[in-house]
């Protein structure tokens, strides 16, 4: 099954053009700078660097050699690590400034640390803004912004409020007439400030334009015969599939796969930087080790693992695709709250023994916020009948009992279940809530969660009564001649909506999914926001139902 999926996976790479194709290499043309800033007493032009341009490009159009540029921009470390779109790099100007022509201001380089003055320009960062920006806008290296506000990181935050110092860059109508001479000159001058604030408009419009390609990188696991690999292969297949609906499209997307063998990473931090995303890997421990070369920030999507949630915490760049157990429970007590009529009880159930503390900690916590008056029960597997006794003191009298159990240990799950389905022969309404883990169980009997009614809020479930879910199984049939699995659907999900949302956000695309509605796709639904100085977190869940008559509904 494995060698005929693989098979098919080559047929699919080489007959799906229109979805993965390579870029043809078109260098983008060099339009000369209009804007100087003066360094350590030598003048240079401020350029902006484009798509695709390169140092020998650049030079040449200035007139200068790549020597010259490098040793203009030491920090940069230009020759190890190349240029970076949209930075601002400093190139020496071939020519001395016309005695006539307005003094450049001073930067730090050449003045050392300044204080904070009154007069200085109170600039509060917009979420589509870097620190480059600002530069480009105040006609300042950003290096002089930094250090001007005390920071050591190139990282902003929304809002944040930077002070800019005021100093003049280019000539103004306020400055002093300049010689007859010169009047052709000062012209120029204005010019060249009204076209700054020109390209300015267009660099920050350049922002919202769609790709005209996706360079996309999906790192996996593909080991044979283990259950990662097995999952990666599941996971792969859907994510071609993916492509191929964005190819017919009309997104262009360079798609580049990488075997993650033996834990060795199989890309570099060179490869990170070219590319507009990743995909992958799975791990943790190996999403850390991406984390750790990604030294230029491209957003890297964790598609599959729950535990690499915690991490966004640590890295801006990290997007975690599957909607964390916290969310669940989240949504859970919102359920719980909106459920609850007179006479009802909720009931907390966790075990005893100080096992899932964090998470009884949480539901306790959450209900308590939103005003639920509950009782909390506490017991441990071995306890026997005495258990039965209890939960019949702690039901509702004559409402609905609603129970919320916070273990994640199978044995004991399964204990509670079958304690709260003899609850229900002593006519007792019981209705049982509970987070994606509760459906993984495989020795609890799905008829005795059926007559618990179950509530669950899940990551991933799959309507197939949805004719985009009828569609894509049909496709995966002929493809591969085999069922789709959960990673299948994950896979297609993930590349559909995260390749999307790069090719119509533009250059700064992650910046806009905190504006994005909810989106529904086959089994996951997307709705992400900015953890704190952190990175992004999926907080979506599905709501299903476990009905009586053995249905399996889906109302959110």
């Amino acid at each position: 099954m494995r060698r005929r999926i693989a098979i098919l996976l080559t047929c699919l790479c080489l007959a799906a053009p229109a979805a993965v194709r390579a870029q043809e290499y078109t260098q983008t043309p060099v339009t000369l700078s209009k804007e100087k800033v003066r360094s350590g007493g030598k003048v240079y032009w401020s350029h902006v660097v484009q798509e695709r341009q390169t140092l020998f490009a650049i030079a040449r159009a200035y007139g200068v050699t790549v020597d010259e540029i490098c040793a203009a921009n030491p920090d940069a470390n230009l020759r190890e690590e190349g240029l970076k779109l949209n930075a601002i790099i400093l190139v020496p100007v071939s020519s001395s400034l016309p005695s006539h022509e307005v003094e450049m201001p001073q930067t730090e380089a050449e003045t050392g640390p300044q204080e904070p003055s009154d007069n200085d320009i109170v600039h509060v960062v917009k979420w589509y803004e870097d620190i480059d920006d600002i530069a480009r806008k105040y006609n300042l290296p950003a290096e002089t912004i930094l250090s001007y506000n005390g920071l050591t990181s190139r990282k902003l935050k929304t809002r944040m409020k930077l002070r800019i110092p005021r100093v003049p860059v280019v000539a103004s109508s306020a400055e002093p007439a300049a010689p007859e001479s010169a009047a052709t000159d000062t012209t120029v001058t204005e010019t060249a400030a009204a076209d700054s604030s020109h390209s300015h408009l267009e660099d920050i419009l350049s922002i919202f334009r769609k790709k005209e390609q996706v360079k996309a990188l999906l790192i996996l696991p593909f080991g044979a015969n283990t259950s990662p690999g097995e999952i990666a292969m599941d996971f792969y297949a859907g994510f071609l599939l993916g492509t191929q609906e964005l190819g017919r499209d009309g997104i262009n997307i360079d798609l580049s796969v990488y075997d993650l063998v033996s834990g060795a990473l199989p890309v570099t931090a060179d490869k990170l930087r070219e590319s507009d995303l990743v995909f992958g890997p799975i791990s943790p421990a190996d999403i850390r080790k991406v984390m750790s070369i990604n030294t230029s920030y491209t957003p890297l999507v964790s598609p599959l693992d729950p535990r690499t949630a915690d991490m966004t915490a640590d890295d801006t760049a990290l997007i975690h695709a599957p909607a964390p157990a916290d969310i669940q429970y989240e949504d859970l007590i919102r359920w719980i709250g909106q459920d609850m009529v007179p006479g009802d009880k909720v009931l907390l159930i966790s075990e005893s023994g100080g096992k899932n503390a964090e998470t009884t900690a949480l539901a306790d916590s959450l209900l308590t916020g939103a005003g639920i008056a509950h009782s909390a029960f506490s017991y441990n597997i071995l306890a026997g009948r005495r258990v039965s006794d209890d939960l019949l003191q702690l039901a509702a009298q004559q409402g609905t009992t609603r129970v919320l159990i916070t273990s994640d240990s199978e044995a004991f799950v399964h204990d509670v279940v079958r304690n709260l389905n003899l609850l229900k022969t002593k006519k007792k309404d019981v209705v049982l809530y509970g987070v994606s883990k509760i459906r993984s169980f495989s020795t609890i009997e799905v008829e005795n969660l059926h007559k618990l009614n179950l509530h669950a809020c899940v990551s991933y479930f799959i309507d197939y009564d949805d004719t985009r879910v009828r569609d894509f199984v049909r496709a995966y049939r002929a493809l591969y001649n085999a069922e789709p699995s959960q990673s299948a659907f994950q896979g297609h999900d993930v590349a559909a909506f995260f390749i999307r949302a790069c090719y119509d956000g533009g250059n700064r695309w992650t910046h806009r999914l905190a504006t994005m509605d909810r989106v529904r796709m086959l089994q996951t639904d997307f709705l992400l926001s900015q953890v704190e100085e952190g990175g992004w977190i999926n907080g979506a869940v599905r709501r299903v139902v476990y009905t009586p008559d053995y249905k399996i509904t889906l109302q959110q």
